[in-house]
């Protein structure tokens, strides 16, 4: 199936508990579906009357009213008793099918070698906004998470409902979705680890509460230049809640000194702001989420 018909006669399949079939794209990557869900970010009321970007107004329709989700499931990937899945969110101006594909998230995905489920849900749709909608409210990630795992469990695709880690990720003004989904999403027992791919604009004390409540919490932060104040302030504040953390440059961040080091600020001088999104692979390889079968992961099991 090509790519435009995947965004095209899938897009258009309801998540309901009216038992219709969802269509399953194969390829050498995996299995992809899309699906509608109703705890998708959006439509959603913060957003009724569209949002105002200094003097542009971007209205509802087109910009708030898609309630797609992306289900990625790599090739190899074993269902366990347990699902654990990455949430990715993509920044402004952006949309799922762009971001998926320029930012290549299931090729990243498989590269990994993690036996990790993708859910990718439309944010605000090409539009300049850091809103989360439903993922703003509280449980909202809770309830995005428990129906794609309904949808999965439908499909055959788990062996049942019981969930494991929630990797979170997410690009630019990700931040506060993924900010918000810490304080107040619901699955704080399950939540983490987090990546910030150059996506620390705002929201930062959420962060830094929760690494200091959680002696297990693990932070990913990769940034360039713009972002280097909002970084030294994590820091700073992870320093007087003794959390402690690394910082390093690109050519020093290596996989093993990832997977041994809770908090990792990473600076990089030769990747602009959407590069960024390259450090995914690597931050989900040396991450403590398990390998598919016939991965060998090159870091101890946490």
């Amino acid at each position: 199936m090509s790519t435009l018909a995947l965004f095209g006669i899938l897009s258009v399949v309801p998540c309901e508990p009216s038992g219709v079939a969802i269509d399953w794209e194969d390829s050498d990557l995996g299995q992809t579906a899309i699906v509608r869900m109703n705890s998708a970010p959006f439509p959603h009321a913060s957003r009724a009357n569209g949002f105002k970007n200094g003097d542009k107004l971007f209205p509802r329709d087109p910009h708030y009213v898609d309630n797609r989700v992306v289900l990625f499931i790599p090739k190899g990937y074993r269902p366990e008793k347990r699902t654990d899945l990455l949430i990715y969110l993509h920044g402004h101006l952006n949309n799922i099918h762009r971001a998926m594909f320029e930012s290549r998230l299931r090729e990243q995905v498989v590269a990994s070698g993690r036996n990790i489920i993708l859910v990718f849900p439309e944010g605000p749709k090409e539009a300049p906004d850091s809103g989360g909608g439903r993922l703003e409210e509280k449980d909202g990630l809770r309830h995005l998470v428990e129906e794609a795992l309904d949808v999965l469990a439908a499909e055959k695709k788990i062996r049942g409902k019981a969930l494991g880690r929630v990797a979170l990720a997410g690009h630019s003004g990700a931040y506060r979705a993924i900010a918000l989904c810490l304080e107040k999403g619901g699955l704080e027992e399950h939540v983490g680890p987090v990546c910030l791919l150059d996506a620390s604009y705002g929201l930062l004390d959420n962060f830094v509460d929760w690494l200091a409540s959680r002696p297990d919490a693990r932070l990913f932060s990769v940034f360039t230049a713009h972002l280097a104040d909002e970084n030294a302030y994590l820091m700073t504040h992870l320093r007087k809640r003794d959390v402690p953390y690394v910082l390093l440059d690109e050519e020093e961040a290596s996989e093993a000194k990832l997977a041994r080091t809770r908090v990792v600020f990473v600076r990089t001088q030769k990747l602009n702001h959407n590069q960024t999104v390259q450090w995914l692979e690597r931050w989900l390889r040396a991450s403590p989420l398990p390998p598919r079968p016939g991965v060998v992961s090159s870091h101890p099991a946490e």
